[in-house]
């Protein structure tokens, strides 16, 4: 196995894991001063840098591909913790942690497969769309926005109506995504470094 599959192979599984754990822990706001988060914001916010790595290894198809596996692997959490939810249990056995973890998750997961499809789908085509740019535009211009669209999306789906302080979750979110998106630039620049994306056809038709 080849070192680009090797990379590719360790970026999608840390994207996947980041995703899944990301949406079970969601549900449980944190506050930091002011501002009140998702529980799962640090590393989510870590899946926007990881799918621009992905991209810089696997290029445009290995990125379309990612879209739909990541939305595949998040709707599955969702669909077998409702059923896990719904099988009768042993008389002995106590579920109430259970009910309250995946029963409060499936709102959360349910905007968040929204929101994942809007933000993820922009945010590949700004990032192949600015790839002459270089990596710094890429990051930032193709984060701007998918982190903006995310956040409003998925804070009004998931807590509107709850009483949660949406435009305190909204601002505290995109500040703080991007600050993470910008200080990982580096792990954009060091993929692209290790391993090239393969040539795209018309690339390849330039060199001809």
């Amino acid at each position: 196995m080849t070192q680009r599959n090797n990379l590719l192979i360790i970026l999608i599984a840390l994207y996947i894991g980041a995703e899944l754990v990301s949406n079970v822990t969601a549900g449980r706001l944190v506050q930091l001063g002011a501002l009140v988060f998702p529980g799962a914001i640090f590393l989510y916010s870590l899946t926007f840098t990881l799918r621009d790595a992905i991209h810089t290894v696997a290029g445009w198809k290995g990125a379309k591909a990612l879209l739909w596996g990541g939305f595949a692997a998040n709707a599955l959490l969702a669909g077998y913790g409702l059923l896990v939810n719904a099988l009768p249990k042993p008389g002995f056995f106590e579920d109430q942690a259970y009910q309250v973890v995946f029963g409060s998750t499936l709102r959360v997961v349910a905007a968040s497969l929204v929101a994942y499809l809007i933000s993820t789908a922009l945010d590949a085509l700004i990032f192949e769309r600015l790839k002459r740019r270089g990596v710094v535009v890429q990051v930032i211009a193709s984060n701007a926005v998918s982190t903006t669209l995310d956040t409003a999306v998925f804070i009004t789906l998931a807590f509107a109506g709850t009483g949660a302080p949406l435009l305190n979750l909204m601002l505290g979110q995109v500040l703080l995504k991007m600050t993470i998106s910008l200080l990982l630039i580096p792990l954009v620049r060091w993929v692209r470094t290790k391993v090239e994306a393969p040539p795209t056809p018309e690339a390849r038709a330039e060199l001809a």
